[in-house]
Formats: structure tokens, sequence, C-alpha cells
């Protein structure tokens, strides 16, 4: 097998077309649903943004900082709609905010008192 050199702007290349690939795959996804769920992403994108899990808003980053993050945990929302529940909500919320700041995110169990307030601004209508 031969080794082929790759600069850093390919890497950082490849890297930005799985993103965008990956960013095509949730909207279709959530394009696909029979409903709208928009008012998911925005209860989900309220408390994310309120709780700033990576205090980048604290820092002057735009509204829009965690809206990939958001577009994720609604779509786990909307496939478990029947049996949603605020551990497997927060654990959820955990994954996918370690898999998109890796070390600048640590795990921990406010994810779940988010979790819980996401579940009730739902359920609530609020």
């Amino acid at each position: 097998m031969k080794f082929r050199a790759v600069s850093d702007q390919t890497k950082m290349n490849v890297m930005l077309w799985r993103i965008k690939k990956e960013i095509m795959k949730e909207n279709r996804y959530l394009e696909s649903l029979p409903y709208d769920p928009t008012p998911i992403m925005e209860v989900a994108k309220h408390h994310i943004n309120r709780w700033d899990p990576v205090k980048l808003l604290a820092m002057g980053s735009p509204d829009d900082e965690y809206d990939g993050e958001t577009r994720t945990i609604t779509i786990y929302i909307t496939k478990h709609l029947d049996d949603l529940d605020v551990l497997s909500l927060g654990k959820a919320i955990n994954k996918v905010m370690g898999d998109s700041f890796r070390d600048e995110f640590q795990a921990d169990e406010q994810s779940i008192e988010i979790a819980s307030s996401i579940i009730h601004s739902l359920r609530s209508g609020v």
C-alpha cells in the first residue's frame, strides 16, 4: 500500500464536504416529515442557546452558533416523539455536543435539565 501525503487544505476540504453532506441529509429528513418541525427546532434552539454549553454566545458568537446541533437534536426528538424521555434526550444532547465540540464540551448533568426544559416546553406548548 502506498502512502499518499495529503495537504492540510485537502483535509479541511474533505471535512467541510462531509459536514455539508450531513447537513443536506438532515435537511432532507426534516423536509420529509408530514408536519413542520420548525416549532420543535425553535424550542430546542431557545433552550440550547440559553444554556450556551461551550459559552460561545457569551463570547459574542452569532446567534446561529448552535443551529447545527439544534437541528440534530430536533431530528432525535422527531424520531422519538412517542417515547421521548428526559434521560435519553439528555444523553443525546451530550453526544451531539461532544461530537461537535470535542474537548471544548464536557458532558454534564446540566444536559438533563435542558432536556427536561425542552420536553416540558414541547408538551405544554410554551
